[in-house]
């Protein structure tokens, strides 16, 4: 692929062709992609306006940041004899592409890329002027034993990301007050953690939020933050007097976030990804008021809208993904009414399904009997409950659609990482951000599996 070429290709990506070319296989090989991002450079070097992500500002930093937040937990990977690893070639060129289209902020965490992805982002980031980028990392709530491991947890991410300072720090994953008030209160974590804000080594300090809503009122009415973390996407939404439920209480954090002026930064304004493959006939809702815009595109514009919103973060793994999140936050347009309403209609039609609400964070891991769990629901929700298998009543399914799953399935995960290992303990279930009764729909797969596996005469392990 030439440098021509490869710009040209870009311009036509960013005017809107993004679908149709990945679809035609655009960036099918490796190569292809490192020739594309090296072009997209030459073209900044050479003058040329690039386009930026829209920003907006700051108060607590006094700062613009960028709308999109690249965010590093699910970076390329590549295989090597040790196991997966981030493709750092590939994720540092895709740094510097999303750099010079305006994004500012990078979000890691000790957790991401088994605790690779600090050290990652830290050596991406060193050829950039400190006060051109903005860092959050986060104190890893969910292993924390006391105050010298979390002071030695702090210095080392500093280490790793090479940095004197972060500009959001977070306390990640709250999940339960109790847990909250043993570690942050009792322990002293949280007043130690004001103490490096003193001293410079943070400069704003918040937290990322996985518990309750009770929970998150007594966050924000007892204590000070110069901001908080939230999921916040459309399926996750609840209006006012609605009862949350599972992960449905975005609506709740939101609004208490307004009442209290705290900013807000958003994870997985594309629910894990969910949002960007809807059933046939919520997608073709959306179509027919944006034929050319993409399903994720709309979910990050519905978060883009409301107001308080600094920065979400987007785990971006591909140059499709890069792109198309670019172009939909830069110039920035906010929902109109009308896109509003589709996005509602939308929702109706998506009532009867069957996904299961993963996003495929990786929290729940590492499971004590191997099973790979994340890979294990995507693989249902990508290629089984699309194809209309029903995990109550696998009979349903055609033998062209139980093959096709079975193949999937067999292929995509290794014999120690399937559900029949699964021994439904239950250790999975107090880490899942989202509340999934995870050993219930691992079983349910299993069932499904080997019911096919006996109907297709190939048992399955």
């Amino acid at each position: 692929m030439s440098h021509d070429m490869s710009r040209r290709t870009f311009l036509k990506l960013l005017g809107g062709g993004l679908a149709g070319a990945a679809a035609g296989g655009a960036f099918m090989k490796r190569e292809d992609i490192l020739a594309f991002l090296d072009a997209d450079k030459a073209a900044g070097e050479a003058g040329q306006d690039l386009g930026k992500v829209t920003t907006r500002y700051y108060k607590p930093l006094g700062k613009n940041l960028s709308l999109l937040g690249f965010g590093c937990m699910r970076l390329p990977t590549t295989f090597s004899a040790s196991g997966r690893e981030i493709d750092k070639k590939l994720g540092e060129k895709m740094v510097d592409f999303a750099y010079r289209h305006g994004v500012n902020y990078f979000d890691t965490a000790w957790f991401y890329h088994d605790g690779k992805s600090e050290a990652f982002i830290g050596q991406a980031l060193q050829k950039y002027p400190r006060d051109t980028i903005y860092l959050a990392d986060k104190m890893p709530t969910p292993i924390l034993t006391g105050l010298d491991q979390a002071k030695d947890i702090f210095q080392t991410q500093l280490d790793r990301c090479q940095v004197s300072y972060f500009d959001n720090y977070m306390l990640h994953s709250l999940t339960s007050r109790d847990q909250f008030d043993e570690l942050y209160i009792h322990d002293g974590i949280l007043d130690y953690l004001r103490q490096e804000k003193a001293r410079g080594r943070i400069r704003c300090l918040g937290f990322s939020f996985h518990g309750d809503v009770p929970f998150f009122h007594y966050l924000l009415d007892q204590y000070d933050w110069d901001f908080c973390m939230i999921q916040l996407n459309y399926a996750d939404w609840n209006e006012p007097g609605e009862a949350p439920s599972g992960s449905r209480q975005a609506g709740d954090l939101y609004r208490k976030c307004r009442e209290k002026d705290v900013p807000i930064f958003v994870m997985e304004p594309v629910k894990g990804g969910n949002l960007a493959n809807l059933s046939s006939s919520a997608e073709a809702i959306l179509k027919q008021q944006r034929p050319e815009a993409s399903m994720a595109s709309w979910a990050l514009r519905w978060v883009g809208s409301k107001e308080g919103v600094i920065t979400m973060n987007s785990g971006m793994s591909n140059l499709e993904q890069v792109l198309d999140n670019i172009r939909t936050l830069s110039d920035f347009q906010p929902l109109s009414a009308a896109e509003e309403r589709a996005i509602q209609r939308s929702l109706g039609k998506e009532a009867g399904s069957g996904a299961i609400p993963c996003t495929y964070c990786r929290y729940c891991e590492p499971c004590p009997y191997g099973v790979d769990i994340a890979e294990v629901f995507h693989i249902y929700n990508r290629y089984g409950e699309p194809a209309g298998i029903d995990l109550d009543h696998p009979q349903g399914a055609s033998a062209a659609q139980e093959k096709a799953f079975l193949a999937h399935y067999q292929n995509n995960l290794e014999r120690s990482q399937r559900v029949s290992r699964c021994t439904a303990c239950g250790r999975c279930l107090s880490k899942c951000p989202q509340h999934i009764y995870i050993p219930k729909y691992v079983r349910a797969i299993d069932d499904v599996v080997q019911y096919f596996g006996r109907d297709t005469g190939k048992g399955v392990i």
